[in-house]
């Protein structure tokens, strides 16, 4: 009778250094790569909410009538020349419940010759116009403010 030996307890020894690589590599596939990938879209996700709060805050009709009346603003063409623009990072809030919504913000324009940034309060009654109580303009370079009220 022949005698086949017990089957070793950890597997074929010629085997372990094979079994071994192929382990590391799924422990940093799935374990760092993971992680890194989890990080990069919970990073992009972030990114993509950001670019999506700064566009709705930046189409908003009290930003929107800020940038206008910069840009009708002779002193702000002086100041920063033309073409005037709206930057990316509008701070602030809107609410706007019913038609009825008030809005305080500070919208960033610059031109070629400069920036400044426009504080802008102002209410909405029963769906009506905007009423603004304070559309003011303080240029960066200088300090100086500009009423953008005054016609």
């Amino acid at each position: 009778m022949s005698s086949t030996p017990p089957p070793l307890p950890f597997g074929d020894p010629t085997n372990i250094q094979k079994e071994h690589a192929s382990a590391v590599g799924k422990g940093v596939l799935f374990g760092c790569g993971g992680c890194a990938m989890a990080l990069a879209v919970a990073v992009l996700l972030g990114v993509a909410i950001f670019a999506l709060v700064m566009s709705f805050m930046k189409g908003a009709d009290a930003c929107q009538m800020s940038l206008k009346a910069a840009q009708e603003s002779e002193v702000m063409r002086v100041e920063l020349g033309e073409p005037i623009t709206m930057g990316w990072l509008v701070s602030g809030s809107i609410k706007i419940n019913n038609g009825d919504g008030t809005a305080e913000v500070h919208v960033p324009v610059s031109g070629p010759k400069g920036s400044a940034s426009i504080h802008t309060i102002g209410t909405k009654m029963d769906g009506g116009p905007w009423k603004f109580t304070k559309m003011q303009a303080t240029i960066e370079a200088s300090g100086k403010q500009v009423d953008l009220l005054k016609p």
